[in-house]
């Protein structure tokens, strides 16, 4: 009857052990997937583009409604804040931003390019920042709780929960700010409830569930399924003294029967730490105890009428008789110790009586634990499954870079023969250790770690891979291996480097532009040059002329040379337009109030030499003292263009109206 026990109980604390690792394997996917969320939000165009910009107030209504579409009900928190951690949106309070994120340690990792999660305590003032039903929903004003350790406090403001900070970077590559979301664990029951179905399902006994599952923050549940003596969950309850000094203060694992909330459990329970290594809350399992208190007493029970039984037979059956109940009682002792090695074999004592009975009895009792067993068998199996169907290449690997255990797509891209082999001769075609391997670097550290990884293939294309290890962790949190999951991705490197490769090239354009336009000014200032010292020699000697240094002069030859010189200064202002080559590149006018009958006058005065001598009559026929706004320059340029093409293509005696 002790072997029996002991075998048993060991096997049911193992049992425990192992849900306790799937719990936390639970609780690890729920935060890669809130992490992949976070990550992948932060490369939405709708939170770059202003942000970048510091359009903060469409910033702020853009995350509004990327919460309502997308995270309602999955993400409590979703904040923006630019590159110095100064909050500039928050989705659940657009009112609040402004204040300084920068000493969170997660953020000041997001600010150095990494994206990272970590379960955090997160205070009652700034969970008001985020929300006030935030606030509400963490507050907890504790239960008093047989065995638990006194705490001078009643209450607690805090919250525990998952948090993520994930870079944002603009279309240049360059780090403009950080997107954190977190998903507030008190009050909300999603994580122990999926534990719960996926280890113990709906089974009950006596009324209760037969496995629960709880968080703790520090050491009172925030969120759990043990019921209370009115069925409500047992939240605000803390847990038992001996378990607090184990897991809390001094960050061991603990496994035995303990007293939880009002009932006895076989209980396993590990730390929760947070990105420095403190513990601050506790995940726990336990299997109800009484179901198997009672299987042990029916099976005491059992083995006692068996005792009492055989005595009884033992006196008053005869010498004759021994021999037929002997036997079948020696197979009844072997069968029922064969249980206890747990060897499950049908015992077959080949009588009819009583014996046959009892045999009978042990028998559905070996049918029973070998279900329990097969149940347990099938739990670990369900593990492996889930290992197995990770899309990308995962692999488990030892403390020396060993491979122990890959998945079918590993396998199927590697070869089936890969166990046993060193991950970098296998991935990464080398003969020894990768200098960044996320493998070792998360054996050191106990954290997550992420790289890329670049490998040439036969025909001479370059593939990258972003490498992820985390630590796996035996009962004690020891690191024993790492897991490796390798994500192609080739395509995305492709896209950066062509993005790249356009921006050099486009940057080569601007520099040749540059030139070229360097070119033209010196070719335009030479040519401006080259045209200012002829006109001023002309002008010189036309204003000689008219002034009559140089002799006396008609009165036709003062209106002629008069047209000349009001040429030269227009032609000069035109050349010194051109050589200020930021006035003419910007086409800048200089406006003034005008007479149009005189610029009028001006031009027809150019042209009645050359319309004389084509027998051409100008007429004009303008509206006195008119008057308009232009550039008087470009107006002229203008009438004399027209008018210089007017009495080009007329005939003789022909006649230019005006």
């Amino acid at each position: 009857m002790y072997l029996f026990n002991n075998v048993f109980q060991t096997n049911i604390q193992d049992a425990v052990v192992h849900d306790l690792d799937v719990a936390n394997v639970i609780y690890v996917n729920h935060m890669k997937h809130t992490e992949d969320m976070v990550s992948y939000t932060a490369g939405f165009s709708r939170i770059i583009y202003p942000l970048a910009n510091r359009h903060h107030g469409v910033l702020r209504q853009n995350l509004v409604n990327i919460y309502d579409e997308k995270f309602y009900g999955e993400l409590d928190i979703l904040t923006v804040v630019d590159k110095n951690g100064i909050v500039v949106a928050r989705a659940r309070n657009s009112s609040s931003y402004g204040d300084s994120q920068a000493d969170n340690d997660l953020i000041r990792h997001a600010m150095n390019g990494t994206t990272i999660s970590s379960t955090v305590i997160i205070t009652h003032e700034e969970l008001l920042k985020e929300n006030r039903s935030l606030a509400d929903q963490a507050y907890m004003e504790f239960t008093p709780t047989p065995k638990a350790k006194p705490r001078p406090e009643n209450h607690s403001t805090s919250g525990m929960a998952i948090l993520v900070a994930s870079p944002i970077y603009d279309m240049n590559g360059r780090f403009i700010g950080v997107l954190y979301g977190a998903d507030l664990i008190n009050r909300d029951y999603y994580i122990v409830d999926e534990i719960k179905n996926a280890l113990y399902k709906d089974e009950i006994y006596g009324g209760r569930d037969v496995g629960t599952a709880t968080i703790f923050q520090e050491d009172f549940r925030i969120s759990t399924n043990v019921p209370t003596d009115t069925g409500e969950r047992a939240i605000t309850t803390r847990v038992s003294q001996e378990v607090s000094e184990a897991v809390l203060e001094k960050g061991e694992y603990w496994k035995d029967r303990a007293f939880v909330v009002n009932s006895w459990y076989v209980t396993a329970y590990k730390p929760i730490k947070n990105i420095n290594g403190d513990t601050i809350g506790i995940l726990y399992v336990g299997i109800l105890e009484q179901p198997y208190i009672d299987a042990g007493y029916r099976i005491l029970i059992i083995y006692i009428l068996f005792l009492f039984t055989g005595f009884v037979l033992s006196i008053f059956v005869s010498q004759y008789y021994a021999g037929a109940i002997t036997s079948p009682i020696n197979k009844l002792i072997k069968g029922t110790e064969s249980i206890a090695r747990g060897q499950f074999e049908k015992i077959e004592v080949g009588t009819n009586d009583e014996t046959a009975k009892l045999a009978n009895a042990f028998n559905e009792m070996a049918i029973d634990l070998q279900k329990t067993m097969g149940e347990l068998v099938l739990k670990r199996n369900e593990i492996e499954t889930i290992f197995k169907s990770i899309s990308d290449v995962a692999s488990a690997l030892d403390k020396d870079n060993r491979i122990i255990f890959a998945n079918s797509l590993a396998n199927k891209i590697f070869g089936d023969d890969i166990n046993g082999k060193f991950c970098y001769q296998v991935f990464e075609g080398k003969d020894k250790r990768c200098e960044d391997c996320p493998g070792i670097e998360s054996l050191k550290s106990g954290e997550v770690v992420r790289v890329i990884h670049s490998r040439m293939d036969n025909n001479g294309k370059e593939y990258f891979f972003e490498i992820t290890g985390s630590p796996l962790k035996d009962e004690n949190d020891n690191v024993t291996g790492t897991l490796e999951i390798r994500r192609d991705v080739t395509e995305q490197k492709t896209l950066e480097n062509q993005l790249r490769e356009s921006y050099e090239n486009l940057e080569n354009a601007y520099k040749e532009l540059q030139q070229m336009d360097e070119i033209k000014s010196e070719l335009v200032a030479n040519i401006s040059h080259e045209l200012r010292t002829p006109l001023t020699s002309v002008r010189g000697y036309t204003e000689l002329m008219l002034d009559g240094t140089l002799g006396d002069i008609t009165d036709m030859q003062k209106k002629s040379l008069a047209v000349v010189l009001r040429n030269i200064d227009r032609l000069t202002r035109l050349i010194t337009n051109v050589l200020d080559l930021s006035k003419f590149e910007s086409i800048e006018h200089e406006i003034s109030s005008l007479q149009l009958e005189r610029l009028i006058d001006d031009v027809i005065t150019d042209f009645e030499k050359t319309a004389k001598d084509k027998n051409i009559t100008i007429a004009k026929d303008v509206e006195a003292n008119l008057t308009l706004e232009g550039d008087e320059d470009r107006l002229v340029q203008v009438f004399y263009n027209l008018l210089e093409n007017a009495v080009k293509f007329t005939d003789e005696w022909g006649k230019i109206s005006v």
